[in-house]
Formats: structure tokens, C-alpha cells, sequence
């Protein structure tokens, strides 16, 4: 950055140089701000640049973090205690890993890649709120020019709850930023909430509401539901579960969500523009004109996530499974037998989510299988070294179970053929129903519990019914914080939720261990220590973390609660305060 401005300068002390009549001289196709900023057709594309700039920037921002992962999803996801980060070994994915089990420095690229990807959101927006005002105009906003400015507060607001909900303290900011801008930490987290609700009631009044369930338009931009889905989020961090409680109200009682009616389907493509779809970002694949959703669809996700076949003596060939894979997260078996314990191993959510390591071996077609094939294990199978992990291979940080929720389902229309890996046919999704629904309920759980609708919806019904789409052998019968916080972890696996869930309620235990246990799966059939294939694992060199960085491992309380300011800012605004301990 410092680079950039050094430019900036130089070629400003370049221009002021020249002679100025042959500088006068319009830019071919090129619009001015001054010029721009007039109509309800520059208000609708100022705000298709805030959608497009947002879902690009939230799902890669190569520049800093790479093109192996979206800086939203890593930011949201990788302290999570419920996955391990794997990849190959010890040295891949470092400086993420380094993330994950806490021994970061304030230079790490995962916080400065959210930070940088909210701060561009918030940029974008303010563009469209700073130039659609009556002032500028010389006259009143038309309803269209109302909405965009709306909507664009809307995501402005959300930008800064995510910043506060991660950094604590952001700077506010609600204007376009020159390059010498140096906007001061906001007065507290509690601050930021206050700010982001009183935010969407000015944009509430000229927002467009989701039509129905079915409205696949009203999921792929900001409307009042979204709008109060934030409100709700924000005042829930704030602990004021009174107004958390009332904006939640707002998003049941409309009836325009809805649980899909399979679990199945969440992550996925065919649930795009579902009626469980409170925000997304569109992203639509059209042959010959839009062929490349990489930048919106996150980059080389679909390689990053994917199992690591490579380790494997050859790649099943079914219908469900797409080839090729590194396999950056697999579940822990604490989050995987804690989910079959929950839910039953023949739930619908437990099926939907993490697969066994017999179920990738007898449940899916093998080259070996041939043409025709049975799910199921039989003796040819067993012992058929042709499948499962190879000879002199192994599975890093796994326990014998791997990530089905968010890797690529073939036959749900995921896969697009393009390209030398193919990409993920998805959109964005920011918030769905059944966050809302668990929300609402752990408002209540934290309060009294009300019903949304006036038919009943009250916050113990919002939590069984997502334990009954789950398929889930547990139902609660009765509405406390314990409950709302199991139940939480499982639907909301794998979706930027967790780690910030156990720091907002004091329930670290588990972060400050991170990475203590991180053991290998191997096979013994593979190995040659037996006839059939038997899965185990290896924890002679689990505890690799804690012998090489003794004392750097997992959560510190009093320093972790809060992500660092990245140090790049830190240098180049002077008005911002570091976050305790990160110096």
C-alpha cells in the first residue's frame, strides 16, 4: 500500500508538470463522477457494482490471501473448533493454520483479507450513499434512487457488524475515503451494534420485501428481511435481547422464509434463491456470455475443499463425486461423534454433512466396481486395494470422517465444466432462515420466550423444527441457552458461526486447545498389515503442534478475544488504537 501512495504521488508531481491544455483532453468512454451520479439507471448500476465488488472481494482477494480461499469464509471459519486444517502436512497452508490454532501475529493475511474485503464493500457503498442525496441532486431521490441508497446501507451496516463482531472497535466509517484518511477507532463494540440498528431503521422505509417463499429475485438482493435478519444479529452481539428479539419477529412473522425441505441441499446449488435464503450473492453461469464465476464463486475453492484424492489408490467415479482436491478442513471426530451422537448416525443432517471413512469406501463407485454397482460392503470390496487410501499414503488431520457439507455434490448440479478444475455453480450466501431461527430463539433463551407469529412460533418451535428437518434423534423440549448453543454448532457447521459463538459466550475451553490433537488416518490394508481395510489412526505425532511452538498454541484469553488490526493499517493510520495485546 505504502508503494501505491509513493506512486500516487509521483505521478501526481509528474502531472502538475505538464502543461495543462494538453491534459484537458476527455477520456474516451469514460463517464465523470460529476456526470455520473444523476439517474435512477446510474443509481441501479452503482448498486450492481456494490453486489458484483462485494461477492468478488469476499470470495478472493488474490493479491493477499491467494486464490486457494475466500477471505470471508477463512476469516468466518478457519478458528473454528469443530474442523482441522489439513492440506497435505505440516507445511502447507501455514500462515492459515498458524490462524487457526492462535499463533498468528497482527501481520497474518487472513484477518488482513477480511479487514480489506469489508473495508472495499463499505467504499462501495458509501459511493452510492454519498451521491444519491438531495444535495448533490439539487432535487428529492426518486423511490428507485431511495432503494439503492437503502440497500446499499444496508450492506454498509452489515460490513461494519462483521468488522465489530471480529475487530471490536473498527472506524465508522460513512464516507468516501481519500488515500490520506485516517479514520479513528469506533467508542466500543456495543457502539458499532448501536450504530449498525439505528442504520437499518433508516433504510427499512425504502427497502423492497421478499414477494414469497419462492421469490428467487427477493434472495439475491438486500431486502427488509435481510434488513432486520441484521438488526436482529447486531442487538443479539449488543446483548439486548429485547430488540434482537423484535427485529428477528419481523423476519418469521413475514412468512417469506422458509427450511428448505431438505437439509440436503444446503451449500449447494440447488438450493440457490431457496426459500431458507435470506441474502445471497447471485452469481448465475449463462453459456457464451458468462462463463467464469471463479472471482464470485471463490477462486480455487472447489479444488481447496475437496477431498485430497491424490492420497487415495485410485478416485471413485459416481455420479455424487467430482475428482481433484486438497483438503484444507476435515471435521474433528469430537465434532463428528458428537453430531452421530446428537443426531443419530441415520440422520438426515448427519448424512448431509460428514461422510465415514466405510462410507467413502463402500458407498461409492470404484473403478474397480465396473460398470454396474451396489452400495454397500461386501468381501471383494474389503479387500480391494484398489480403493480407499493408498499404498505409503495417509490422510493428514482426520479421524477417519470427511467433510461432505461444503465439497463439490456432482448430482445437485455443483459442477461447472469449465475451466482446468471446473467451478462451483453457487451464489454467496450471507445469512439463511435457519440462522435467523437460532438466533431468535437464543434471544429467547437469554430473555423470555415469545411467539413470532401469534400461531405459535415461539423460540422452542423455531429449534425443533430445524431438529426436525435435521432428521435429528434429538428434539428439545424444553428452550435454554445450552440447548440453542448445541444445536447451533451442528446446523451451523461450516458456516461462520463457531468461533465467535464460544468467544461471545465465554466458552473457550475447547479454543484453547486448538491444534493439541492433530493425528494422521491411514489404512492397515494399505499398509499390508492386513487383508480388509481397516481404518485407524495414527497419533504418534498428533501432539506436533505443541512440541514445536510450546506455549504459542491455542487461545490466550485477554489477547484472542479480538482479532489485530492488521499491521499494514496500523502503519498507515495513525489513528487507529491497537487491540489489546497485539502490538
Amino acid at each position: 500500500m505504502k508503494k501505491n501512495i509513493l506512486l500516487l504521488c509521483i505521478s501526481a508531481l509528474a502531472f502538475t508538470a505538464c502543461n495543462q491544455d494538453q491534459l484537458d483532453i476527455p477520456q474516451k468512454g469514460v463517464i465523470s463522477m460529476e456526470q455520473f451520479y444523476k439517474t435512477d439507471a446510474d443509481a441501479q448500476s452503482a448498486m450492481t457494482i456494490v453486489y458484483y465488488d462485494t461477492e468478488t472481494n469476499f470470495s478472493g482477494i488474490p493479491e493477499i490471501n491467494g486464490y486457494n480461499y475466500g477471505p470471508y469464509f477463512a476469516l468466518t471459519n478457519f478458528q473454528a473448533d469443530d474442523i482441522f486444517l489439513a492440506g497435505s502436512g505440516t507445511e502447507d497452508c501455514v500462515p492459515e493454520r498458524e490462524f487457526h490454532d492462535f499463533r498468528y501475529a497482527n501481520d497474518n493475511v487472513v484477518p488482513l483479507g477480511g479487514y480489506t474485503a469489508f473495508y472495499r464493500s463499505i467504499q462501495k457503498c458509501n459511493l452510492v450513499i454519498n451521491n444519491f442525496t438531495k444535495e448533490k441532486l439539487g432535487q428529492e431521490l426518486t423511490p428507485t434512487m431511495q432503494r439503492c441508497v437503502a440497500e446499499a446501507r444496508v450492506m454498509r451496516a452489515f460490513d461494519h457488524m462483521m468488522l465489530g463482531i471480529y475487530f471490536g472497535t473498527p472506524p465508522i466509517v460513512e464516507e468516501v475515503l481519500s488515500v490520506s484518511a485516517q479514520p479513528k477507532n469506533s467508542e466500543s463494540q456495543a457502539a458499532v451494534m448501536q450504530w449498525v440498528s439505528d442504520q437499518i431503521d433508516l433504510a427499512l422505509p425504502n427497502l423492497d420485501e421478499r414477494k414469497s417463499t419462492g421469490d428467487y429475485n427477493g434472495a439475491v438482493k438486500i431486502t427488509k428481511g435481510f434488513a432486520y435478519a441484521v438488526k436482529g444479529k447486531a442487538l443479539l452481539w449488543k446483548k439486548d435481547y429485547a430488540g434482537a428479539k423484535a427485529a428477528l419477529k419481523e423476519v418469521i412473522k413475514s412468512g417469506k422464509y422458509a427450511l428448505n425441505a431438505s437439509i440436503g441441499s444446503i451449500c449447494h446449488a440447488d438450493s440457490k434463491g431457496s426459500p431458507e435464503s435470506v441474502f445471497e450473492l447471485n452469481a448465475v453461469f449463462v453459456a457464451g456470455v458468462v462463463e467464469d464465476l471463479s472471482a464470485r464463486t471463490g477462486r480455487n475453492d472447489i479444488m481447496t475443499f475437496n477431498w485430497r484424492f491424490e492420497n487415495f489408490a485410485s478416485t471413485p467415479n459416481d455420479k455424487q463425486i467430482k475428482a481433484g482436491g486438497w483438503g484444507w478442513t476435515n471435521p474433528t471426530g469430537d465434532f463428528a461423534r458428537a453430531l452421530i451422537a446428537n443426531d443419530g448416525m441415520n440422520s438426515a443432517r448427519r448424512k448431509a454433512y460428514i461422510k465415514t471413512y466405510d462410507e467413502i469406501l463402500y458407498n461409492h463407485q470404484w473403478p474397480s466396481d465396473g460398470t454396474t454397482f451396489t452400495p454397500g460392503m461386501t468381501p471383494t470390496k474389503q479387500a480391494d486395494k484398489t480403493r480407499g487410501i493408498n499404498s505409503g499414503k495417509s490422510m493428514y488431520a482426520n479421524e477417519g470422517y470427511w467433510n461432505w457439507k461444503t465439497v463439490i455434490h456432482a448430482d445437485q448440479g455443483d459442477w461447472l465444466k469449465v475451466g482446468w478444475a471446473g467451478q462451483w455453480n453457487k451464489n454467496f450466501s450471507i445469512m439463511r432462515y435457519a440462522e435467523v431461527l437460532l438466533m431468535y430463539a437464543e434471544a429467547c433463551a437469554q430473555s423470555s420466550d415469545e411467539d413470532a407469529t401469534g400461531t405459535g412460533q415461539t423460540g422452542l418451535k423455531c429449534l425443533q423444527d430445524i431438529q426436525n428437518r435435521a432428521g435429528s434423534a434429538h428434539v428439545s423440549t424444553a428452550l435454554t441457552l445450552a440447548e440453542v448453543q448445541n444445536e447451533k454448532q451442528f446446523e451451523m457447521w461450516q458456516e461462520g458461526c463457531r468461533s465467535v459463538d464460544l468467544i461471545r459466550w465465554g466458552k473457550t475451553a475447547t479454543l484453547e486447545k486448538q491444534d493439541f490433537y492433530v493425528p494422521t488416518y491411514k489404512d492397515k490394508l494399505a499398509e499390508g498389515t492386513s487383508t480388509v481395510h481397516e481404518g485407524y489412526v495414527d497419533a504418534s505425532n498428533a501432539d506436533y503442534y505443541t512440541k514445536t511452538f510450546s506455549g504459542k498454541v491455542g487461545f490466550k484469553a485477554g489477547k484472542h478475544e479480538l482479532l489485530p488490526f492488521p499491521r499494514t493499517v496500523i502503519q498507515l493510520n495513525k489513528g487507529l488504537k491497537q487491540n489489546p495485546n497485539w502490538n
